[in-house]
């Protein structure tokens, strides 16, 4: 591990407690709360234990340094959602870098917090991103508390981060996923939650007029509206079908965003 490592894992673990220096508008949830503590052996192993996050954190820095001042087809940015589809399902993930480069970006428990101090601290830095596929926010929204508009405008905010750290790519912006496999599921209000971001995501978007919005629910849910078990056996989480209908989706703009230009204002 190099220094670039060290002293990322050290800074990691120093700022614990405050983990995000920046300081944004009360609008913006941008306070994260350190998992550096979190141990879960169902998730990443490495150097550091069962210390999983510290572990995601060294795993994806050293990708990014084999990337350093190459070009990168696809950057996924989210949170397990996008995570564990390089870690639980082999097969779908094989079959969407085979041809193209990917650098997952996805942590497990991440919120619109975390990625803003992730982005803030290097992670797309270093390498030119062809196109930036970025999908958070659900975590958010498991709190009852949460407010889908500061959920809406975080989600802005990285958009606009992105743009500063990747100038040159695509922005694919989903809306969060739908959850829960019936109104009486457990995640029935937190699926209320992530509608009301995601009607303030599509009204962003165009807005914006530069992203590319996919959104593909439809084929996330049955005909009742709600996620199926073999879509989502957990109702969150894609199986390795919901993966697969994920990638069919992303394929045509994948292709064209190798040689097409971003749009510009």
């Amino acid at each position: 591990m190099n220094m670039r490592i060290h002293l990322t894992v050290f800074a990691a673990f120093a700022s614990a407690a405050l983990f995000a220096q920046e300081k944004r508008p009360a609008t913006v949830e941008s306070t994260p709360v350190s998992r550096i503590e979190t141990r879960n052996k169902n998730l990443d192993r490495g150097i550091l234990g069962d210390h999983w996050w510290a572990n995601r954190l060294v795993s994806r820095h050293n990708e990014i340094e084999k990337a350093r001042g190459k070009v990168v087809d696809l950057v996924l940015l989210g949170d397990s959602i996008m995570h564990f589809w390089e870690q639980r399902h082999p097969d779908s993930w094989k079959k969407l870098t085979e041809n193209r480069t990917v650098l997952n970006l996805g942590y497990a428990g991440d919120r619109t917090q975390h990625v803003l101090w992730r982005i803030n601290n290097g992670e797309l830095d270093g390498y030119k991103a062809k196109c930036v596929v970025l999908m958070i926010g659900t975590n958010n929204n498991s709190f009852t508390n949460s407010n889908p508009e500061n959920v809406a405008v975080a989600i802005e905010d990285i958009v606009e981060k992105i743009r500063q750290h990747q100038p040159e790519a695509k922005i694919v912006l989903h809306p969060i996923f739908p959850r829960g496999s019936s109104p009486r599921s457990r995640h029935a209000e937190a699926r209320v939650r992530n509608d009301k971001t995601n009607e303030l995501l599509k009204k962003f978007a165009e807005r914006d007029g530069k992203i590319v919005w996919m959104d593909f629910s439809d084929k996330l849910v049955d005909d009742t509206g709600w996620v199926p078990n073999s879509i989502m056996s957990d109702e969150i989480h894609p199986t390795s079908l919901g993966y697969d209908i994920w990638m069919e989706t992303l394929e045509p703009v994948l292709t064209g965003s190798l040689n097409v230009a971003p749009m510009r204002p």
